[in-house]
């Protein structure tokens, strides 16, 4: 059976329609997976620097940059860490770059802190 001559070529203009729609989706879902992978190595610095921290108090700021580089992936990373008492918190951020080049899509800064209980008091 063939086709009518006004069907020639639906199929095609069907997925040049389709075709932008699903690509900024894919797009969106390859955003959104490597936000989520940034933010859980944000996290896991945070954590391991305020676990140097706790245990060298005295060094908490370089003992928390140094812990949070190490696990951060050679992202630039910022890094903060406070002492209170018998707690101290670290802080650290970094910039997530955009994957689209879309106007007025800038690079977002995501942050994780963790705060524990200094392991040196009595």
């Amino acid at each position: 059976m063939s086709s009518r001559a006004g069907d020639r070529g639906q199929a095609t203009v069907e997925f040049a329609l389709v075709l932008p729609v699903a690509l900024l989706l894919l797009l969106g879902v390859v955003q959104v997976g490597a936000t989520v992978a940034v933010q859980l190595q944000l996290e896991n610095a945070a954590r391991q620097g305020a676990r140097a921290a706790a245990v060298a108090p005295a060094r908490a700021a370089a003992e928390a940059r140094a812990a949070s580089a190490r696990v951060a992936g050679g992202r630039d990373i910022e890094v903060r860490a406070e002492l209170d008492g018998e707690y101290v918190t670290v802080t650290v951020s970094a910039a997530v770059p955009i994957v689209s080049s879309l106007p007025g899509l800038s690079d977002r800064r995501l942050s994780a802190d963790v705060t524990m209980r200094r392991e040196d008091l009595p």
